[in-house]
């Protein structure tokens, strides 16, 4: 989990320059800012309230792209901290002068307080509100979206973007679908590039989704416009869903034709796409060219393979689906088969492949920036570029029946199976680097209340191709609903924070994969899977299976989500529309400058949270002990709590509405009146009503904004008061510290006292350090005897002295608790037996010891079985033995009875003291 190290950098607060990036620059409640956030020059009556995502936050690196007044402004956070930097550092210069040449004024003065803007404003002819902004992978385009349009724009290079001149500067743009992405056509939901598409600086490909269910594959080129004007691929999902042969027209319906009614128009009304992908190498090699489709009600579909015409080709993605379709189509060869559906849905994949195996690679275009190893290649004819529509996948949600109302999806591609693909190679880099993730996908959807449904996807999805025409490869193709498996719920949004237009969004971290934010209304959360699919994964690949069902229903029936929010914003302007105040999409960056930085902002102010890296992997709680070290760089970082600092609301700094009072609703002729006397009229009323509305809302939101600082004030001055009392409790238990470290042993005080007291905090210093390096060694002893204590297993001898000891230890316990008067008596009774049964134990151990070295010295003849007094003869090997094990039996008993004994004697001093 992050951790928060600074709330609201001082960089991006006022009255710093990176403040002003955010800042609108039209009076807050005059109705021309309201047009220009309209981007237009009057209202729209046909403009219905806008309710989808707002994505109107993109970076391209540390360059952010953010939409204030409707107006793209682009700004470098790297430009603006060191600008800030310069700034500090010549106020600490100034004041280094002298209080005389501060109270002089300068002309620099003057100068300081207009400061130049450090961001620049990117002019591109949009009609209507900009909602969207999407960068292309390499950052040479960003897609503007407006609710019903597209543009594409040419984005300069940063250096002909930063400074000495941040005048306005004019994007070229291009249209994208004239006469399909328009007002009467459906919204666009989404527009995402293609994580396998070839971008470079002449073009890109694009994918857009709008609300009917309809997807298009957008292969833009800036040297051929018509590019611009029709899509290489179109499907109509609602279509396609019922769709039984590849030969059908799944094209969604062109402009101004009749749509006509279905019943699909409701179920599959789109409410956000997502790649299963980056086309990472250590991905599963299908997940890139995935496209994950959530719809409101609650359904998710899978398209694969969606590919553009030219697409790239990782290392690992021609070997990954080789090995897995050859694998597949042997195992169902070789099987006597009910499963033509099956066989020939891998036979349609087998073809697919072949031809991609078949192709030559084609010329890497100029500009590209390719990774390692990637080739470009065109997609594949055989059987068709439309695939078909998988799904809709669905989880059980026991307590809820209605729908789902989802907002966005984000689809964590399963890893790449390394080990079966590289069997027998050596020196692959991906066997060498330990592989994030787990071999299912992971499925996160939020709806509109901002609760996440975290899924999971275990079978995988494949490229699926509907049959042709006549050839009978295929039963008519029924889509039946596929199971997804419902990991987790989590609520990220309060009750009363709830807001009827909230559209949660996901964004992604950049530093794992299965951790990811979620941007509502008004809070920013935090969510972590990692450790959870790290524990899943190792129970999957388990190579011992007793007990892995119940391990795993364990940890899907847990907790797995790590949730923490972030930020969470209280103080939203109540003059604006709930509509204005929703937060937009938030960044993530990491930047060896700008550390791990969370950066959103509301209207005219920034929300930024700096967070703890979790590059650095945090010291083991089960680790060895060290020695006490009294150097403060070895010990851990404690972090206090930090909160939002008070930023100052907007009212406070923005220009007065009256300001421009005369020229917005004051018509021209009528001007002339106002140097008049007043008369009482119909016009003078409307003009007093207007300017009391007007006045009125504007001095609510002084006296909210006063009221609040009144507040925090009050705050702050009994958290200073806490803080105080809590002082002078630390320094009495000081002072009383002092004294008692200042006494002699006999309770009187010292003389010189600093120099006693510092002999003395350093004698038990050195005492604290012994003890600290005892313990040490002592842990390291024990640990050492621990580890060394699991030896070879006992003999049948050690396992039988071992059980007598017990039957004696239960004989013992027995007699002692018989009681205090008789128990003596006995004790001794017994112990006298014990020991007279010794003696004649020796006693005989010694006549039998005697008899044997008699008859050894004894004359016999080699070879006869007997002596001459007729009784057998023993061999002497045979007699040793036999003699050393009575030894070793008469020691065990010696060594009993000399137990026995001092307990007895124990027993009986205790009973004599008692």
């Amino acid at each position: 989990m992050p951790k928060i190290i600074d709330y609201a950098p001082p960089w991006l607060s006022r009255p710093s320059p990176g403040a002003n990036v955010f800042s609108s620059t039209a009076p807050e409640h005059s109705p021309h800012a309201s047009r220009n956030a309209k981007g237009k020059d009057g209202p729209d009556t046909r403009e219905q309230p806008y309710l989808g995502p707002k994505r109107t936050l993109a970076r391209r690196g540390t360059e952010i792209f953010t939409v204030v007044d409707n107006q793209i402004r682009w700004s470098s956070l790297s430009a603006l901290k060191d600008e800030w930097q310069a700034e500090v550092r010549q106020k600490r210069n100034q004041t280094g002068r002298g209080r005389d040449r501060e109270r002089s004024p300068s002309p620099a003065a003057g100068q300081a307080d207009k400061q130049p803007s450090l961001y620049r404003v990117l002019t591109v002819p949009v009609y209507g509100q900009i909602k969207q902004l999407v960068p292309s992978p390499n950052g040479n385009f960003l897609a503007i979206i407006t609710p019903h349009t597209i543009h594409i724009a040419v984005l300069p290079d940063s250096s002909h973007l930063s400074g000495p001149d941040y005048s306005p500067l004019r994007l070229k743009t291009f249209q994208l679908g004239p006469t399909t992405h328009v007002i009467p056509e459906s919204p666009v939901i989404t527009a995402l590039w293609h994580p396998l598409g070839v971008c470079d600086n002449q073009g890109g490909c694009l994918i857009t989704v709008t609300q009917d269910a309809a997807v298009r594959v957008w292969e833009i080129d800036r040297n051929n416009h018509w590019s611009f004007d029709r899509p290489t691929l179109a499907v109509d999902l609602k279509k396609l869903v019922d769709g039984t042969s590849m030969d059908e027209d799944f094209a969604p319906s062109g402009f101004g034709q009749n749509k006509g009614f279905s019943a699909d128009s409701f179920d599959m009304e789109v409410a956000s796409a997502s790649f299963g992908g980056h086309g990472y190498e250590d991905e599963d090699a299908w997940a890139p060219m995935t496209l994950w489709v959530a719809m409101r009600p609650g359904d998710v579909y899978a398209l694969c393979p969606l590919l553009p015409s030219k697409w790239q080709v990782p290392s690992i993605t021609i070997p990954s689906l080789t090995t897995s379709i050859i694998h597949k189509l042997a195992s169902i060869q070789g099987d006597a088969s009910d499963f033509d559906d099956e066989q020939l849905a891998v036979q349609q994949q087998y073809d697919w492949l072949r031809e991609i195996d078949n192709q030559e690679p084609l010329p890497v275009p100029e500009g590209f920036a390719a990774p390692h190893m990637v080739e470009v290649r065109t997609r594949p004819a055989n059987p068709s570029p439309i695939p078909r529509l998988q799904g809709p996948f669905q989880f059980d949600l026991e307590d809820e029946m209605d729908e789902l109302d989802l907002t966005d999806i984000l689809a964590i591609a399963a890893k790449a199976d390394v080990e079966d693909l590289m069997s027998g190679e050596d020196g692959h880099p991906l066997e060498d680097s330990s592989q994030e993730g787990m071999s299912g996908t992971v499925i996160a959807l939020v709806t509109a209340g901002g609760r996440v449904h975290v899924c999971l996807e275990l079978d995988g999805v494949e490229g699926q191709w509907l049959p042709k025409i006549g050839k009978g490869t295929f039963t008519t193709p029924v889509s039946y609903p596929s199971e997804l498996l419902l990991v987790e719920s989590l609520e990220t949004v309060k009750d009363k924070y709830q807001t009827p237009s909230s559209w949660p969004l996901f964004t992604e971290d950049v530093h794992s994969r299965y951790n990811f934010f979620i941007t509502s209304a008004n809070n920013v959360t935090f969510l972590s899977l990692s450790s959870w699919a790290e524990r899943l994964e190792a129970e999957l690949q388990s190579p011992d299976p007793a007990g892995s069902a119940f391990r795993i229903k364990v940890l899907c029936d847990g907790s797995s989500a790590l949730r923490e929010q972030i930020l969470q914003v209280t103080d939203q302007d109540s003059t604006t529309t709930p509509e204005a105040n929703h937060l937009p999409n938030c960044l993530v960056i990491y930047d060896y400058d700008l550390g791990y930085l969370l950066l959103t902002n509301s209207p005219s102010r920034v929300h930024a949270v700096i967070l703890d890296s979790p590059s650095y992997a945090p010291f083991s709680l089960t680790g060895d002990l060290s020695p006490f070290d009294s150097n403060p760089t070895h010990q851990p970082l404690l972090v206090a709590p930090r909160r939002s600092p008070y930023q100052p609301p907007s009212v406070l700094y923005s220009a007065s509405p009256l300001a421009t009072f005369i020229e917005e609703n004051v018509a021209h002729g009528h001007r002339h009146t106002l140097n008049q006397p007043v008369r009482l009229s119909p016009s003078t009323l409307d003009l007093i009503t207007a300017a009391h509305r007007i006045l009125s809302a504007h001095t609510h939101s002084l006296e909210r904004a006063a009221s609040d600082l009144f507040r925090r004030c009050e705050r702050l001055r009994g958290e200073m008061h806490d803080q105080l009392s809590q002082l002078a409790e630390i320094a009495e238990r000081i002072n009383n510290v002092s004294e008692v470290v200042g006494r002699d042993d006999d309770g009187k005080k010292r003389r010189g006292s600093a120099e006693g007291q510092g002999q003395t905090l350093d004698a038990r210093t050195a005492a604290a350090q012994a003890r600290q390096k005892v313990l040490v060694e002592r842990y390291h002893n024990i640990r050492n005897r621990m580890a060394k204590a699991g030896g070879r297993p006992m003999s049948e001898k050690e396992r039988g002295w071992i059980g007598e000891v017990d039957r004696l230890s239960v004989v013992l316990g027995e007699a002692d608790k018989a009681g205090d008067a008789g128990g003596g008596g006995e004790l001794a009774e017994r112990l006298e037996t014990a020991q007279s049964l010794a003696r004649s134990l020796l006693s005989e151990v010694s006549r039998i010891s005697e008899e044997s070295s008699s008859a050894a010295h004894s004359p016999s003849t080699p070879g006869t079985p007997t002596s001459s007094t007729g009784q057998p003869k023993i061999p002497q090997r045979l007699q040793r033995a036999k003699i050393a094990d009575a030894m070793s039996m008469v020691e065990r008993e010696s060594a009993v009875i000399d137990a026995i004994t001092s307990r007895l004697e124990r027993l009986s001093t205790s009973i004599n003291s008692e």
